[in-house]
């Protein structure tokens, strides 16, 4: 994604929201991103692949996971209409809001994190294209069928 901002985006206002210019802006956009990819996705994945690819048991320690890294999402939106603050979304949004979309499509209940679900709910009028995100998400809903909840 940053790849594709930096290329194609040029200087625009809306390139410059998505990956900010001023560098402590972008380290708090990158730093959320890296969050997603490296804490809430991969302990989504943890907690979910095994289940759907090798038939495991689930595994409670990695559900429990699951919640401590909403609750550092839940920490870094106190107070904040963006996942990385500013004034509009930006990249870590979007990567984000994938994320929760499949959590939700996989039946996992996040609504005990009051600042995650307000979010999570204004980007889906927010992020364009949010609804061909939930497409895909919803494709793999046969899979997540299988899951077992803790």
């Amino acid at each position: 994604m940053c790849y594709l901002v930096e290329k194609y985006g040029g200087k625009s206002q809306a390139a410059s929201q998505l990956l900010p210019v001023d560098p402590q802006r972008r380290a708090t956009v990158n730093q959320r991103l890296y969050f997603d990819m490296g804490t809430l996705y991969q302990r989504f994945g943890d907690y979910y692949y095994p289940q759907i690819f090798e038939g495991a048991p689930a595994n409670e320690a990695n559900y429990a996971k699951i919640a401590e890294a909403l609750e550092f999402l839940n920490v870094f939106l106190e107070g904040e209409r963006f996942v990385a603050g500013g004034n509009g979304f930006s990249l870590a949004d979007i990567s984000v809001y994938a994320t929760l979309t499949t959590f939700e499509v996989a039946g996992y209940d996040f609504s005990g994190y009051a600042n995650v679900l307000r979010w999570y709910k204004s980007m889906a009028e927010c992020i364009p294209g949010a609804e061909t995100n939930r497409g895909w998400a919803e494709a793999a809903r046969p899979f997540f069928e299988k899951v077992k909840k803790c």
